[in-house]
């Protein structure tokens, strides 16, 4: 009967101490060194530099480099270590991923 009662309350324990250092490895931000303004450091929600905005910079094998399909008015640029889903008209940053966790 002991052995059921903390049975609930350790497994607990064991699952969110598993899933704590996982989530503290992921770094969903870049830092850019912007020549006249310094570091800038970016992540998901705020906007990303104007030129990431241009078509040019897409990357149009998504697909291959098992990336979601980008929506409407939307591209995946990669930027330093991280594919980036930037929203095209507003440039807010949609989604960051590191280059390493994608399959390539």
């Amino acid at each position: 009967m002991t052995v059921k009662r903390y049975f609930a309350p350790f497994a607990l324990l064991a699952l969110f101490s598993l899933g704590v250092p996982a989530f503290a490895a992921t770094d969903t931000s870049v830092t850019l060194d912007r020549p006249g303004v310094g570091s800038h450091e970016i992540k998901e929600g705020d906007k990303a530099p104007d030129e990431y905005k241009r078509k040019e910079l897409a990357l149009g094998d998504w697909k291959k480099r098992h990336l979601a399909a980008p929506g409407e008015n939307e591209q995946w640029v990669e930027i330093k270590d991280k594919y980036v889903l930037v929203n095209i008209p507003n440039g807010t940053i949609k989604q960051m991923i590191d280059k390493s966790a994608v399959h390539k």
